[in-house]
Formats: structure tokens, sequence, C-alpha cells
């Protein structure tokens, strides 16, 4: 089974975070933290390596904290996931070609597909789900 691990759900939200606060300067790790109820620690961990992989940046100083590295529409969740799960590959490029090899790339591509939504259209629907919550009170 295809698992997505806690670190990429925990990365998910608290860049989705920063996407909601582009243009609007920096937030601080204990507030992203804190707002999405993300142990500290481990998401200092995680935004490492989104600092590594240019898909946040980080200002250090008593005033720093964390900003998109680029605007929302030009990350994926595939960028994301693929930096804190590694190559969301089902199939090695060394397979054989029959038909559990093509039924395995055809749920790859799918996969892929799935997750080269934007940040900006996450938030989108982020943003539509927070109001059918809203109006369903």
């Amino acid at each position: 089974m295809l698992t997505i691990s806690s670190k990429s759900r925990y990365g998910l939200q608290a860049v989705l975070s920063l996407a909601e606060n582009h243009g609007h300067g920096l937030l601080q790790i204990k507030d992203i933290s804190r707002r999405n109820n993300i142990p500290p620690q481990y998401l200092g961990q995680i935004f490492n390596q989104l600092v590594k992989a240019d898909i946040i940046r980080s200002v250090r100083g008593k005033s720093g904290g964390y900003r998109l590295a680029r605007p929302p529409e030009e990350i994926t969740v595939l960028e994301i996931l693929e930096v804190l799960e590694g190559n969301l590959e089902l199939v090695g490029s060394d397979s054989g070609n029959d038909a559990i090899h093509d039924l395995l790339r055809q749920a790859e591509q799918a996969l892929r597909k799935t997750f080269s939504l934007s940040l900006a259209d996450l938030q989108e629907q982020q943003k539509k789900k927070q109001q059918v919550i809203f109006f369903d009170i």
C-alpha cells in the first residue's frame, strides 16, 4: 500500500500556511507549528529539507521566519512530496514490459497528475472546504 507519511502531511499543511500568508511577510515556525498542531522540532527538520530544495526561504534573526521561495502557483504538491518522500515511483526503470508493468506505470502517471496540483489550487480547494463547513454549522 502506498502511504504518505506524517512528515509529508505536516509539510503540506505547513507550506499551505505559508501559501496563505504569501505576500504578507514571514511566519515563524512556532506560529505555524501551533496553528497546524505540528511538533516544532519536527517541523524544523521538515523545513530544513524544504529550504535545501528551494521551496521555502528562511530568514534568520529576531524578526526572522519563513516564506515561500516562489509564488504558490509555481510550487506543486508533487514537488513537495518528492522532497519529503523521495521519488514517487511505482515501477523502476529496469522493470519488464508486461501487463503488470503497464498497469503500475499507468497508476504512477495518474498519481503524478493528481499531485501536480499547485499550492494555489490546493489553497483554493481548502477555502471551499472551509466555506462548506462554515455553512453546515
